[in-house]
């Protein structure tokens, strides 16, 4: 990107505002000597308009002497930084030093072993902007640091309070003591974009049909939550299991109608299509339960890097008086 060494912020663009703040203290405190990847600023380096992202940011990652990720809320999908800190840690690209800016309470695995920067942490900040401003060897490959800046000295102690002051409204806030459950049993299926290409590229007239085929037997459940285990009668399902003996196994155990495998399909089809599902109700009962539920596809994700497009199922329990009025409907259709 230039001579000068790069900086590459990976992070959720949901938490664009902390890499906003610390792209600013990077720019201001190197005096312009360090140039900042930020793929969510419009006045940061970042990916080029019409050109690939992956390539584009390969490019970046080989280029760059040292990787900050912004970790967050571990609930959130972290597969594409994960991606990234793949790629700049590649054995084939010249050295890159990766710093984790941990905050929240909780870190990746990845990271368990190496000394990391608490953003919510006075003295890890203070570290951290010391080692920045005045470490001959922060950015590997250069011999000299990015300012004149005594270690430990005032001006160090300055910056440091600046940044932690800039960065306090902007981290998530901690949430003690809270708890939390599903309101609704949950399921993620995964299909390889090679069989999502299958889909798209099958005849309209057929699709539905090849779609099916393909969802019982190649959609891979990647996660659930107990109560969908439970909803088909499992104490937990095996690691990789496919959505079709999924539900030969809930077959075995209810003799019940089968309608609500083709709501589901006719909703993943839709998403796998990129288009808004359309309400097929289909409703099923839980093995061992009286109740009934409807499956529906509320979220729909492509992770190019993972070569796949993920499914999240939610089961809507459906109360008996409004299964009763919907009955009659469902089978007149």
């Amino acid at each position: 990107m230039s001579e000068k060494p790069v900086l590459f912020i990976s992070h959720k663009h949901v938490d664009s505002a902390i890499a906003d703040v610390l792209r600013n203290f990077i720019n201001i405190y190197s005096g312009g000597r360090v140039e900042v990847f930020q793929s969510s600023s419009p006045v940061a380096a970042s990916p080029k308009v019409g050109r690939s992202l992956t390539k584009e940011l390969k490019k970046v990652l080989r280029d760059a002497s040292v990787v900050i990720l912004l970790y967050t809320d571990q609930d959130q999908d972290w597969t594409y930084c994960m991606w990234e800190m793949g790629v700049a840690s590649h054995p084939d690209t010249p050295e890159t030093r990766i710093i984790l800016f941990q905050c929240s309470s909780s870190a990746p695995a990845l990271f368990a072993d190496q000394v990391n920067v608490n953003a919510k942490n006075v003295v890890d900040i203070q570290k951290f902007v010391d080692d920045f401003l005045t470490s001959k060897d922060f950015f590997p490959e250069c011999d000299k640091a990015v300012t004149d800046f005594q270690s430990h000295g005032q001006e160090v102690a300055s910056a440091a309070a600046d940044l932690c002051q800039k960065l306090q409204p902007v981290l998530p806030v901690a949430i003690k003591n809270a708890i939390d459950w599903p309101a609704y049993p949950f399921l993620q299926i995964e299909l390889s974009l090679e069989q999502v290409n299958l889909i798209q590229a099958s005849k309209p007239e057929e699709r539905l049909k090849v779609a099916q085929s393909i969802i019982l037997k190649e959609g891979t459940i990647i996660n659930a939550d107990k109560y969908c285990e439970q909803l088909f009668g499992m104490p937990s399902f095996p690691p990789d299991i496919k959505l079709g003996d999924l539900i030969e196994n809930w077959k075995s155990s209810v003799n019940a109608d089968t309608n609500w495998v083709n709501a589901l399909c006719s909703q993943i089809t839709d998403g796998a299509m990129w288009k808004f599902p359309k309400p097929v109700l289909g409703i099923m009962q839980g093995v061992n339960d009286q109740n009934w539920y409807a499956p529906q596809l509320i979220r729909a994700r492509k992770i190019d890097v993972r070569n796949c497009m993920q499914f999240d199922i939610y089961f809507l329990k459906i109360i008996p008086s409004l299964l009763k009025q919907i009955l009659p409907a469902i089978t007149a259709e």
